[in-house]
């Protein structure tokens, strides 16, 4: 199907999927049922499993997300071309199954950790798994040509993240025109306010220096990491803010992220409220820019953000009731408002 035809039938198809999809208002049902039973029935049009208590949550989880892979790959297997954001935003998974992957080769598992499968979109020749050279050769992650020892995981999976989000940010530059500046807004964007997170939390939790937060930033430029770097510059001022005193927040360009200040308290950043917002606006830009491409490739774009958004609101629903958390404070935890 060529990509114009291919993008008004995803548009239409996906738009049907949108108003039965579990956010914004909709997002509230998840957390006014009483039992997981009750929430497998919500979500799928299928027979409970006949699974502990215990094991129905992850069951739960594991299926919103397989449905959901496989109606993506189908979309993007439409187009003559997929779009290039789209393309790497699905392939996350192979990202996320390498460190799966590497985990259990360290630990000798005898059976590797199910994988997600992205069909013919991985990059990863898998069943040469046995032999990881093979397996990556020809690929972006052609440097992991051996296992990496279970004291450079965290190293490893660094390198990762920082690789995932490169390729992501070349994506965008490699479109066109008005589509090129929304994809800028909504993945740019998105990159921008994760690295002020990371900054904030890494201060608060963590109490590091500015050189060690810098290296723990993406990037639009990982080799020249130039102080006015585009994707960097906002959490690097942040640097200068002193964590207890808002004034140094007030005039900052994304001031609108951070808690406000309540009568008697002592105010200092909370990082979990600044997560909160974050999360809201990158929502609503998905929602934003998914009505004003209808025409094109990239609509898939923030529908992954839309979906990424539900499957975390399900994950929240399942775990609290598993645990008995209560319901109020999950959607606060979720972002649902």
């Amino acid at each position: 199907m060529n990509n114009s035809s291919a993008a008004d039938f995803v548009y239409a198809r996906i738009s049907g999927k949108l108003a039965k999809a579990f956010v914004g208002e909709r997002a509230n049902k998840l957390f006014q049922v009483n039992n997981l039973q009750d929430l497998w029935v919500l979500l799928f049009d299928a027979e409970i499993p006949l699974v502990p208590e215990s094991l129905l949550a992850k069951k739960i989880e594991t299926e919103a997300e397989k449905r959901f892979i496989d109606d993506f790959c189908n979309s993007l297997a439409l187009f003559s071309k997929p779009d290039p954001v789209a393309l790497q935003l699905l392939r996350f998974y192979d990202y996320s199954n390498l460190k799966k992957f590497n985990y259990a080769v360290c630990k000798n598992q005898s059976e590797l950790p199910p994988l997600t499968n992205i069909g013919k979109f991985t990059q990863i020749k898998w069943h040469l798994g046995k032999d990881i050279s093979a397996m990556t050769a020809g690929t972006p992650f052609a440097w992991y040509n051996k296992k990496v020892e279970i004291q450079e995981q965290q190293e490893f999976e660094q390198k990762l993240d920082s690789q995932y989000i490169g390729l992501l940010w070349q994506a965008v530059q490699k479109e066109r025109g008005e589509l090129r500046l929304a994809m800028k807004k909504i993945i740019g964007e998105e990159i921008i306010l994760n690295n002020i997170l990371w900054a904030i939390r890494l201060r608060v939790y963590y109490n590091m220096n500015e050189d060690e937060i810098k290296s723990h930033l993406v990037w639009a430029d990982a080799d020249k990491k130039n102080k006015n770097d585009i994707l960097a510059l906002p959490a690097i001022k942040t640097l200068n803010f002193a964590t207890d005193s808002i004034n140094d927040w007030n005039d900052w360009q994304y001031a609108d992220l951070i808690n406000p200040v309540t009568d008697g308290e002592i105010w200092s950043i909370d990082p979990r409220w600044v997560q909160k917002s974050i999360n809201l606006k990158i929502n609503k830009q998905a929602m934003k820019t998914f009505h004003k491409f209808p025409c094109s490739p990239a609509v898939l774009v923030p529908w992954f953000k839309i979906k990424q958004h539900e499957l975390d609101c399900i994950r929240t629903a399942a775990e609290g009731l598993r645990l008995n958390i209560d319901s109020e404070q999950l959607k606060t935890f979720a972002c649902v408002v």
